[in-house]
């Protein structure tokens, strides 16, 4: 039976004691706190080891397997899972920055040396180093094919320049290709087509060049109306040659390059401000990311449709970081932050978010569970539109309120999406489980949690044995503890007291509970009289607590 402390034998003080620890108990199990989530693995930071000035440049650039971060005088090389691998140095002034798509070399601007250096990715040493010195102010690099374009403007008086290079030659020479009147231009280049910014701070028109024949000819320019600032837009041409992209502060902008006509807007939400700073289009010409000043991070965009396919904000924890840089590689968007407490650049790698969108929900029952009583979650997978679901494997992980963790068996969706967990319990308190779909080839992994209220479980104490014995004889209680209709699954340990005759008690200590749940008392009563023997459960994260009673009389021998 289970005894309210007012219906315990009369037992003097530290039986009380421990009766009233046990309602105490009672009260305060159920107000443990889940552990929260642990922060996702796929996505990463890099700490370059490098300080920059938030008046100092920064560009990232990407090939094959590597990535290449300028920063102060050096240029920083990464893995595409953002390891660093190692630093070219001794490079003063370093700032434009490009990658060949084999990621073998990179090219780094040096404006204090009126240099374009060579960088040998696997040695990580410069190879080669073109002189620029006939070229004041070198503003921009790109690379198309095996040709190097740079753009050259810091006189309003001598007007900007653009020169191309063949870096295939073994002692390439610059070759102006086109003179202007603006100052730091901006380019991008690819196969013939050259964009380049007009010197006009009053509109953000971009002149478009036909360059097939060696020389620029004027195709005609791209109507970026007023930019609402003295700054020219950031621009780039989508890797097959087809589309301009042009980067505002608004937002940003596509244009079709034969017939010099606006695609669409992206990003340019009212009901989210912010500032584009930097931004970049995928090898493959599919996706666009924006990298936002302010809470809204990084967006990814399909280039063709405009519609936003993943989000991201910049983590917390340092003053007011900034993007500075970004480019995407494979699936991955890389970009570099900057951070005004630190100063520190980081690499900030979001794994996959060039995917497409997938989604996992899950709910839980909104009565409260039992411990070691089954509870049933249920929950969807989503995939893009026109793509079924089918029958997929999700993980999932159960995390305690004491913060571990076990993955449980998997759970399979039906060809709906439709999937449900059965789970047991095995603690009270707040219990949280953690489905994932790994994704795929084409589409982006997806995770979903919930919490499931666990009250504790009922328990139950027997206790049984002769009900007299003689003075100085060894007598034996014999018990059991029930978790409601289970073995203890704890290991409990009980407490054991005995009531005297005189009026005083005695804690005999503990006795631990076998796996079945049975336990064994032994005790040498020394006098006559009626001893009320007490088993007490104090109770723990599983199940409530209990006490039983069994009294025993001595009597003296014949």
């Amino acid at each position: 039976m289970r005894l309210s402390p007012t219906e315990q034998p009369d037992v003097n003080r530290p039986a009380r004691r421990l009766i009233s620890l046990l309602g105490s108990m009672t009260l305060t199990a159920g107000l443990v706190v889940a552990a929260p989530p642990a922060a996702s693995a796929a996505d990463s930071m890099t700490d370059l080891g490098v300080r920059l000035s938030i008046a100092d440049h920064s560009e990232v650039s990407a090939g094959g397997d590597k990535v290449f971060v300028s920063a102060g005088d050096r240029v920083l090389i990464t893995d595409t899972e953002g390891v660093l691998l190692g630093a070219v140095t001794d490079l003063p002034g370093v700032e434009e920055l490009v990658a060949t798509p084999d990621g073998v070399h990179a090219y780094a601007a040096l404006s204090d040396s009126h240099q374009v250096v060579e960088i040998d990715a696997a040695t990580m040493a410069v190879t080669r180093r073109i002189d620029f010195t006939a070229y004041s102010c070198l503003t921009d690099l790109a690379l198309s094919g095996q040709t190097l374009w740079t753009a050259h403007g810091c006189d309003p008086y001598a007007g900007s320049v653009v020169t191309r290079l063949d870096v295939s030659a073994q002692d390439p020479q610059p070759v102006t290709v086109l003179t202007g009147q603006g100052t730091t231009p901006k380019i991008a280049v690819v196969g013939n087509t050259l964009l380049l910014n007009l010197p006009d701070t009053a509109s953000a028109d971009v002149a478009v060049y036909d360059v097939s024949t060696g020389s620029a000819t004027l195709r005609g320019e791209i109507d970026g109306g007023d930019p609402g600032t003295s700054s020219q837009p950031g621009l780039t041409i989508t890797p097959d040659g087809s589309t301009a992209v042009l980067a505002f502060s608004r937002g940003l902008e596509s244009w079709d390059l034969a017939s010099l006509t606006k695609h669409r807007d992206y990003g340019q939400n009212p009901a989210a401000p912010g500032q584009v700073i930097e931004f970049a289009v995928s090898p493959d010409g599919v996706h666009l990311a924006g990298g936002w000043l302010g809470d809204r991070g990084v967006e990814l965009y399909d280039l063709a449709t405009g519609a936003i396919t993943y989000t991201q904000k910049i983590p917390s924890g340092w003053p007011t970081p900034r993007i500075l840089t970004m480019t995407i590689v494979g699936n991955d968007v890389f970009s570099v932050l900057y951070t005004s407490g630190t100063t520190n650049l980081r690499l900030w790698r979001l794994e996959d978010a060039a995917l497409l969108p997938s989604s996992v929900a899950l709910s839980a029952p909104a009565e409260e569970a039992t411990a070691l009583e089954p509870v049933k979650l249920t929950g969807r997978l989503t995939l893009p539109e026109g793509m079924n679901p089918g029958l997929r494997a999700l993980k999932v992980t159960r995390r305690l309120p004491d913060g571990t963790s076990t993955q449980l068996p998997y759970a399979k969706t039906k060809l709906d999406g439709s999937f449900s967990i059965t789970d047991t319990p095995p603690k009270a308190g707040t219990v949280s489980y953690d489905a994932s779909w790994p994704g795929s080839a084409t589409v982006r992994g997806s995770s979903a949690s919930a919490s499931v209220a666990v009250a504790r479980q009922s328990s139950s104490l027997t206790l049984h044995g002769n009900t007299e014995q003689i003075v100085g004889n060894r007598l034996y209680l014999w018990g059991t503890l029930k978790f409601g209709d289970h073995a203890p699954t704890t290991s409990p340990s009980l407490t054991v007291i005995r009531a005297n005759p005189d009026g005083t008690s005695t804690e005999l200590g503990t006795t631990q509970v076998a796996a079945s749940g049975g336990f064994k008392i032994g005790d040498t009563p020394d006098q006559e009289g009626e001893y009320p023997y007490s088993v007490v459960f104090l109770g723990d994260d599983t199940a409530e607590g209990t006490i039983e009673a069994h009294s025993v009389t001595v009597r003296a021998g014949d």
